[in-house]
């Protein structure tokens, strides 16, 4: 019996032409960016969180302390803008100190200096406490109080700071009052970050007990009238 072998060749598969190759490459590039900014908002989303969290206890600390040596302490905040000082632009409306006011050994008497309790204490990289929408009461309150406090032991250490206060009892003297954070980056010598078309915003606000509520609602923080 004969047998005819007939040379076939195997047929040639067709690969990708040059402009699918670079419609996909399109397609991935437009995902990864997608993604990468979902990524970035939702770190910058988790920094806020955190930072409310190490806020609240740095009250907690303050109020103990006021307690604790039956004395006023306050929990500061740097808000003095000097960005052409390194040390002074990582501070900007990022670190956080508790003070308190010592008491005269033989009087009783509370002497006239704060005298500094702890290491202090910085919010997340690009968190930065709010003065503009912080207020002393959550409903229709005013600007927080502020006052030039020492940093360290330098004498000439000082800045501006917005403070909370404990009397000694561990009692808020501005029952009410909001905390409220902005997360985002700040340009240089600007006040406040660029927040961009998603506020990446957080507050909580703290009662006369001390206590903390958290805001879920951020539409109830209202921006600054530039009256």
């Amino acid at each position: 019996m004969m047998v005819n072998f007939t040379n076939q060749r195997p047929k040639r598969r067709r690969g990708f032409s040059l402009v699918e190759l670079l419609t996909v490459m399109a397609i991935i590039s437009v995902l990864m960016t997608v993604a990468s900014v979902g990524v970035s908002r939702m770190g910058a989303a988790q920094g806020v969180t955190s930072g409310l969290a190490v806020a609240e206890g740095m009250m907690s600390q303050a109020q103990r302390l006021a307690k604790g040596r039956g004395t006023t302490t306050r929990l500061i905040i740097h808000d003095e803008l000097m960005d052409a000082v390194p040390e002074s632009r990582q501070r900007y409306r990022r670190l956080m100190l508790i003070v308190f006011k010592d008491a005269d050994p033989e009087t009783g008497a509370l002497e006239e200096n704060w005298t500094i309790s702890g290491a202090p204490v910085y919010l997340p990289d690009q968190v930065y406490f709010s003065p503009e929408l912080s207020r002393d009461a959550v409903e229709a309150g005013a600007e927080l109080p502020s006052e030039k406090f020492n940093l360290s032991r330098d004498a000439d250490d000082s800045a501006d700071c917005h403070y909370y206060e404990f009397n000694s009892q561990g009692i808020v003297t501005t029952p009410g009052a909001t905390f409220v954070l902005e997360g985002g980056p700040r340009p240089r010598n600007s006040e406040r970050p660029k927040l961009g078309n998603t506020r990446n915003i957080g507050a909580f606000v703290i009662w006369r007990n001390g206590g903390t509520s958290r805001i879920n609602d951020v539409s109830r923080i209202e921006e600054p009238s530039d009256n």
